[in-house]
């Protein structure tokens, strides 16, 4: 796919460890069935949604020993390039269990602290190509912090894409999402959780939903996201709107982890070509459902997000 670079930006990689057992039993042995590991973290999802959809996007972020050598292994393999800061820690490990109901049980790692080479050398690399390499790029930032460092690290990463011209969009919690949303990133994705943590109420109604949106476009995003799982996803294109709420068909789930990742994705991949409006929120509404049939997550296929493409009922909302 032709046009300016998507940048994923990872602070917080990790090695994604997918267990599938019969049922998981609190304090007791658990035998897994299978298992698959797999190089992970929302940004990396946000990566390998974009190559699946034809974009060439490259996936930078700290990592660290054998764990982390694996993981970036992993991602070139899928023909996406990565930029590694490489670090004293070793990459994290995070477990999905799946039971044969269907049910996900997730175990994030906080991540390693990364030292103040780490961190000023990633922000460096980030700085230089954005200006001399990446140019009218797409920064899609997107996971947690490790630990140790502060929403600062994000807020001096939107304005240095700023400054290069990049275009940046932010997928975070808590106040990581809080700083970063202040800064004036051009789009920002949320869940309800934490849409609700940002605006401080409960959002209970497609009405409060899309108020929250507004609220959050009015703290500085130019556009704003809120996925609402099963139901879809609500889009406020811009301040003066127009929004719109996305509804995908049913699916056989195999799991939901990553869907909101891959949906961002396909936001991404519509501002890099210029697709705006319905066709945007029909591509990237598709993607997340694409999915939750995966075989793991971020690792959609072309061939059912087009197939999912027209299924997508889309409604325009007034608040």
């Amino acid at each position: 796919m032709p046009g300016p670079t998507i940048v994923c930006l990872s602070a917080n990689p990790a090695m994604d460890r997918r267990l599938f057992v019969e049922s998981l039993a609190v304090g007791e042995i658990n035998r897994a069935k299978s298992a698959q590991g797999l190089a992970g973290g929302k940004a990396a999802h946000v990566a390998m949604a974009t190559r699946a959809l034809g974009a060439k996007p490259v996936w930078v972020g700290f990592l660290g020993g054998a764990i982390g050598q694996e993981c970036a292994r992993q991602m070139e393999s899928l023909d996406i390039q990565v930029v590694a800061i490489p670090t004293e820690s070793i990459t994290r490990v995070n477990l999905e269990i799946i039971d044969a109901a269907g049910r996900v049980t997730e175990i994030l790692e906080p991540g390693a602290t990364p030292t103040a080479r780490e961190r000023d050398e990633l922000l460096q690399a980030c700085v230089r190509r954005l200006r001399d390499e990446w140019t009218d790029a797409v920064l899609v930032i997107s996971g947690s912090l490790p630990a140790g460092l502060g929403p600062d690290f994000y807020v001096s990463l939107i304005e240095a894409a700023r400054t290069a011209g990049a275009r940046v969009f932010v997928d975070t919690s808590g106040e990581a999402l809080r700083a970063s949303t202040d800064a004036r990133p051009d789009f920002v994705k949320v869940n309800r959780a934490e849409a609700e943590t940002l605006v401080g109420r409960p959002l209970a109604t497609m009405q409060e939903i899309a108020h929250a949106a507004g609220e959050i476009v009015e703290r500085g995003a130019g556009s704003a996201a809120i996925t609402l799982g099963r139901e879809g996803l609500l889009w406020l294109e811009s301040k003066n709107g127009p929004a719109w709420k996305a509804s995908p068909p049913r699916v056989n789930v195999v799991s939901a982890v990553g869907s909101g990742d891959a949906t961002l994705g396909g936001f991404a991949c519509s501002a890099v070509q210029g697709i705006a409006g319905e066709e945007a929120l029909r591509l990237a509404a598709a993607c997340g459902a694409a999915n939750c049939v995966a075989s793991a997550p971020g690792r959609i296929e072309l061939a059912t997000v087009r197939a999912l493409m027209p299924k997508i009922e889309i409604q325009p909302l007034t608040f």
